[in-house]
Protein backbone atom coordinates (compact mmCIF):
# COMPACT_ATOMS: atom_id res chain seq x y z
CA UNK A 1 0.00 0.00 0.00
CA UNK A 2 1.11 3.39 -0.83
CA UNK A 3 1.73 5.96 1.79
CA UNK A 4 -0.80 8.91 1.56
CA UNK A 5 0.00 12.23 1.00
CA UNK A 6 -3.34 13.41 2.97
CA UNK A 7 -3.02 10.91 5.89
CA UNK A 8 -0.73 9.82 8.73
CA UNK A 9 0.42 5.87 8.51
CA UNK A 10 0.68 3.54 11.93
CA UNK A 11 4.17 4.26 11.64
CA UNK A 12 4.17 7.78 11.76
CA UNK A 13 1.68 7.99 14.56
CA UNK A 14 2.92 10.26 17.06
CA UNK A 15 2.34 7.62 20.22
CA UNK A 16 2.91 3.91 21.52
CA UNK A 17 0.64 2.44 22.41
CA UNK A 18 -2.28 3.91 19.84
CA UNK A 19 -5.20 4.89 21.61
CA UNK A 20 -9.18 4.52 20.06
CA UNK A 21 -12.19 5.71 21.77
CA UNK A 22 -15.70 6.14 20.88
CA UNK A 23 -18.05 8.21 23.55
CA UNK A 24 -20.90 6.55 21.64
CA UNK A 25 -20.61 3.20 22.99
CA UNK A 26 -17.43 3.69 25.48
CA UNK A 27 -15.60 1.05 23.80
CA UNK A 28 -11.72 2.12 24.96
CA UNK A 29 -8.66 0.16 23.66
CA UNK A 30 -4.61 0.39 23.31
CA UNK A 31 -2.48 -0.49 21.00
CA UNK A 32 1.37 -1.33 20.87
CA UNK A 33 2.26 0.15 17.48
CA UNK A 34 4.59 -2.61 17.11
CA UNK A 35 1.26 -5.36 17.28
CA UNK A 36 -0.18 -3.35 14.67
CA UNK A 37 2.71 -2.30 12.55
CA UNK A 38 3.21 -6.43 12.44
CA UNK A 39 -0.55 -7.47 11.47
CA UNK A 40 -1.19 -4.36 8.85
CA UNK A 41 2.20 -3.00 8.33
CA UNK A 42 3.18 0.16 8.81
CA UNK A 43 1.65 2.35 6.11
CA UNK A 44 -1.64 1.58 6.73
CA UNK A 45 -3.21 5.07 6.83
CA UNK A 46 -5.31 5.50 9.96
CA UNK A 47 -8.66 6.04 8.75
CA UNK A 48 -8.21 2.52 7.63
CA UNK A 49 -6.63 1.66 10.50
CA UNK A 50 -9.52 2.87 12.60
CA UNK A 51 -11.85 0.66 10.67
CA UNK A 52 -10.76 -2.46 11.10
CA UNK A 53 -9.98 -2.01 14.49
CA UNK A 54 -13.50 -1.12 14.73
CA UNK A 55 -14.95 -3.12 12.20
CA UNK A 56 -17.41 -4.79 14.87
CA UNK A 57 -18.64 -2.08 15.88
CA UNK A 58 -22.44 -2.28 15.54
CA UNK A 59 -22.65 1.24 14.63
CA UNK A 60 -20.52 1.24 11.87
CA UNK A 61 -22.20 -2.14 10.56
CA UNK A 62 -25.74 -0.29 10.82
CA UNK A 63 -28.28 1.89 9.15
CA UNK A 64 -26.31 5.38 7.85
CA UNK A 65 -28.15 7.20 10.44
CA UNK A 66 -26.05 5.61 13.19
CA UNK A 67 -22.39 6.48 13.00
CA UNK A 68 -19.48 4.99 15.24
CA UNK A 69 -17.54 7.50 16.81
CA UNK A 70 -14.47 6.10 17.30
CA UNK A 71 -11.49 8.29 17.79
CA UNK A 72 -8.00 8.61 17.82
CA UNK A 73 -8.69 10.56 21.08
CA UNK A 74 -4.34 11.67 21.54
CA UNK A 75 -5.20 13.18 17.81
CA UNK A 76 -8.75 14.48 18.28
CA UNK A 77 -9.71 16.75 21.21
CA UNK A 78 -12.78 16.00 23.16
CA UNK A 79 -16.21 17.48 22.80
CA UNK A 80 -16.97 19.97 25.96
CA UNK A 81 -20.53 19.68 26.82
CA UNK A 82 -22.10 23.12 26.94
CA UNK A 83 -19.34 24.91 25.35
Amino acid sequence: MMRSRTHSNIGTFPTDPIEIECEECGRYGRYSKAVLIKRYGEDLVLPDLLKAISGDCENRLGPATLACGAIYPRLVPRRREGG
